[in-house]
């Protein structure tokens, strides 16, 4: 049975079979069924922002259709960092399905969200890219020195290693698909936590002491670099697409009082649903 343009699936590695027998309960569909097959990895952008929000590519479908029949194999988990992802020692999924004839298969591209946690974490670590500064006069005083560069240095490294995966790959057809990547959004630093986690920069600002009238300025100055070293990114090799959001999506902002559901945003640094379907709709355009 073959599935219609609609068709948008979304399944983990588990839950597709050597013989391309989907075993996800409600799906009729076999591999062979779908007219497009997209490998992702990454963070909680890509899996479970909260335990009842599933992220935006499950917006996909009936709330954001796709041009042809979809299905994508999601490897992500919720707190992933680049280095973790490409951690091969623990995260098999992930070559297994892209490189091995053993247990791969023919994509149609990688989608990868990736670099966000990175920087939570660096924000967080005391020895990290934050700093206390008595007396600032900019937001620039808070941020560590060449700490940006390290970081950058570090998501480099591990991007170039998901390429080589791609390049080498025992599967020929491979190694020349497209990897999708993108930047994020403006979060407001808030305490606003998901129902497992955080709240991120709020916690990470309070802990030095960053006057709140810094957080929105300091924040937004974040994400900005981050995307600035993932635009560079797709310098590193061919057929790197990144798809802008921060640049390209507008998403309301959240209250800074807000604790919960504000603008855009679930909680501090996760959209909700109004806001993952501008997101979807802008990724739709690539796929």
């Amino acid at each position: 049975m073959t599935a219609n343009k609609s068709t948008f699936t979304v399944i983990s590695p588990d839950e597709l079979e050597g013989n391309g027998e989907i075993t996800k309960p409600g799906v009729f569909y076999t591999w062979n069924d779908y007219e497009r097959h997209y490998l992702a990895e990454g963070d909680s952008w890509f899996s479970l922002s909260d335990k009842l929000s599933p992220s935006f590519l499950y917006r996909f479908g009936d709330n954001v259709p796709l041009q042809q029949s979809t299905l994508i194999v999601n490897c992500t988990y919720p707190g992933n960092t680049l280095a973790r992802m490409m951690d091969w020692s623990k995260n098999r999924n992930l070559p297994n399905l892209l490189d091995r004839k053993r247990f791969g298969w023919k994509w149609d591209g990688i989608l990868l969200s990736g670099g966000g946690n990175d920087l939570i974490e660096a924000a967080l670590s005391p020895k990290g890219i934050l700093q206390a500064c008595a007396k600032p006069t900019g937001i620039q005083d808070f941020i560590v020195g060449d700490a940006m560069t390290v970081l950058e240095n570090h998501l480099k490294d591990n991007f170039r290693y998901l390429v080589s995966l791609r390049d080498h790959s025992e599967i020929v057809e491979n190694r020349t698909i497209p990897i999708f990547y993108h930047t994020y959004g403006y979060p407001t630093p808030r305490n606003a936590p998901a129902s497992l986690s955080g709240p991120w920069l709020y916690k990470a600002f309070t802990q030095l002491g960053i006057p709140p009238r810094y957080w929105n300025a300091l924040s937004d100055a974040l994400m900005d670099q981050l995307a600035d070293m993932l635009r560079d990114f797709a310098g590193i090799s061919t057929n790197l697409r990144l798809v802008d959001t921060l640049k390209n999506v507008a998403l309301n902002r959240a209250n800074a009082s807000d604790t919960g559901n504000s603008g855009d945003w679930l909680n501090e640094i996760h959209l909700n649903n109004n806001g993952k379907d501008k997101v979807a709709k802008y990724w739709a355009t690539f796929l």
